[in-house]
């Protein structure tokens, strides 16, 4: 099979775009393939389709991404998509997201480098932010659960965490006796605002220690905005970069989020599988 391919760096999330019109039956298998070492590799996989009027990411295991998703939007500046609309601040995208039943809104802005852009995303807002317990050694450890559409995010203090891989285990153990698509643990250090990111898809079994994660960032976001009771901006630093987040908050709930960072297009071409 012969596929046509781009390859985009938001962060160091590196994430595979599928151009070709794929089946949702063969995405799996495709994903995992592509991100094999051996092959193009990468962190996650994308495929590109239309629906109506919009152009659409419909991701590998049917959850939401964010930094996928503003990646697509770079991508169709660059590309020159007859859906992009300039405006002062540089595009307005709007598109289609798997795991998001919204149209989800992109600011675009180019920079010196025809290859790089700055995007913005405007997030789709948490279903739900609560604080959970999760029991390690019959320990409990306070984690915020803030669930989004089409992917959850645990929150919790990494230095309260002594076995990583344990704690990852206890928390799909209760994840798994609900329906999603998936989920993340972001570990994260508030002295030093650094987050580890870590993520599980269920439809492919993939579990990666993520470079960046920008809706684990947007539920950082909120988990602090709601421990605050206050809005927030705030630059979070994590292993491939930072991504910025800014979490309005009124009345005592969250008002919107959006998310800011650069995103590079890498490579772009034809693969064999």
């Amino acid at each position: 099979m012969k596929l046509h391919f781009v390859k985009v760096n938001p962060a160091e999330n590196m994430t595979i775009f599928v151009l070709d019109q794929i089946p949702n039956e063969h995405h799996r298998r495709i994903a995992n393939k592509l991100m094999d070492y051996n092959n193009i590799h990468g962190e996650q996989v994308g495929f590109i389709q239309r629906e109506g009027s919009y152009m659409k990411l419909q991701m590998m295991g049917g959850e939401f991404c964010g930094n996928a998703t503003r990646s697509l939007a770079s991508y169709m500046v660059y590309s020159r998509y007859p859906e992009i609309k300039e405006i002062a601040q540089g595009y307005e995208v709007k598109l289609k997201t798997s795991g998001v039943e919204e149209t989800i809104t992109c600011i675009v802005k180019p920079t010196e480098n025809e290859n790089i852009y700055y995007s913005q995303i405007n997030m789709p807002l948490p279903l739900s932010v609560k604080e959970e317990y999760i029991y390690c050694n019959e320990k409990p450890i306070s984690t915020i659960k803030v669930n989004l559409p089409g992917i959850v995010h645990f929150i919790v203090d990494m230095n309260k965490i002594e076995d990583e891989d344990d704690y990852f285990q206890r928390v799909k153990s209760e994840m798994d006796k609900s329906q999603y698509d998936a989920f993340g643990i972001m570990f994260y250090d508030k002295e030093k605002n650094y987050l580890k990111p870590l993520v599980y898809v269920k439809a492919t079994d993939s579990l990666y220690w993520e470079r960046s994660c920008a809706s684990g960032t947007c539920a950082l976001g909120a988990a602090l905005a709601y421990e605050g009771n206050s809005p927030i901006t705030k630059s979070i630093h994590q292993p491939g970069g930072n991504l910025e987040v800014s979490v309005d908050w009124k009345d005592g709930k969250i008002a919107s989020i959006t998310l800011n960072g650069l995103v590079e297009i890498v490579a772009e071409g034809i693969v064999y599988l």
